[in-house]
């Protein structure tokens, strides 16, 4: 397939009659999306067809809004016989951990100011008492937005350090202050609250209807007392760019750390790159090794010759 604009398929006659049989297929959602939800565009009109027989569509990444963007309303409001027939499973499993290390660096290097040591050495200066100005990780609360699998293993890595953990869940109760108690100190859905309480806040929301633009200057305001330190592993667009650059600004966040971005890749002329207050890494922080996504294949394809229930099965509507 060639990655240039609409998808486009030329398919050997051989390939043709494998794709026809398959039931199972392992695709990356920049181009499933287009194929499974698009045909009319994606595919010659002689083989749209072809992909009648497909049960199930294992991704290799967490994001799945290339499927999702192409469902009427975004999936909202549809009835069950307008949903797609075929079962989604993202990726999952090894997420959280390679997630929660990338989180707990950040943490770290800010809280005992390791990028400031880098310029007391250039310096020659033996600064200790600046050095250990940092506060106790049983002082500070870390509020997580978004308790799926990677906001757990983000939380019980955060938890284990002795970090207060605050979890946002848009569906809480206080079961879940139980059911969640490895990673998380108390579950709210009430988003303002965890705002406000938050030394650090981390978002791990996924793209959806829902948490486009969630955090915006009102509910920002929330954060101004505690003035924490902002970290987007999430999806870019929960909160506007000027948004961020304002609460900057303004002082109602320290400080973001960010690795994902409303556009990406993040444009050259965007005032983020060099903000004092920003750093930034390429969309790295869950970076996906072939050889974990083959591992959580194998293991889900075996659920499913079996007829068990699949992991990591995307819901429709509510887009995660």
């Amino acid at each position: 397939m060639e990655d240039a604009g609409a998808p486009t398929w030329d398919l050997t006659a051989e390939q043709q009659r494998v794709v026809r049989q398959a039931q199972v297929i392992v695709m990356d959602q920049h181009s499933g999306g287009p194929l499974f939800l698009a045909p009319d565009e994606s595919l010659p009109e002689p083989i749209r067809d072809i992909l009648r027989n497909i049960e199930w569509v294992q991704g290799t990444y967490v994001g799945v809004e290339q499927y999702l963007d192409r469902l009427p309303h975004g999936g909202n409001a549809l009835t069950t016989d307008q949903l797609p027939t075929f079962t989604l499973t993202r990726a999952g499993g090894f997420l959280p951990r390679i997630m929660g290390q990338y989180v707990f660096g950040y943490v770290t290097m800010l809280e005992r100011k390791l990028v400031e040591a880098r310029d007391v050495q250039n310096n020659r200066e033996y600064a200790r008492e600046a050095m250990i100005q940092f506060r106790r990780p049983q002082t500070m609360t870390v509020g997580i937005l978004g308790l799926g699998d990677i906001g757990q293993g983000v939380g019980k890595m955060l938890k284990g350090a002795g970090y207060n953990v605050l979890g946002f869940k848009r569906r809480a109760s206080s079961r879940l202050d139980t059911d969640l108690s490895a990673c998380t100190d108390h579950v709210t859905s009430d988003l303002e609250t965890v705002l406000s309480q938050s030394d650090i806040i981390v978002d791990v929301l996924p793209s959806t209807s829902a948490t486009r633009y969630l955090l915006h200057e009102n509910n920002l305001k929330c954060c101004s007392e505690r003035q924490p330190v902002f970290i987007n592993i999430g999806r870019g667009d929960v909160v506007a760019e000027k948004t961020i650059t304002d609460a900057l600004d303004n002082g109602t966040w320290s400080r973001a750390v960010l690795d994902v971005f409303e556009e990406e890749p993040l444009p050259r002329e965007s005032a983020l790159w060099t903000h004092p207050s920003v750093l930034i890494t390429p969309h790295v922080s869950g970076y996906v090794f072939v050889e974990d996504v083959a591992s959580m294949f194998v293991d889900n394809f075996n659920r499913y010759l079996q007829g068990e229930p699949v992991l990591y099965k995307v819901d429709w509507t509510s887009g995660y």
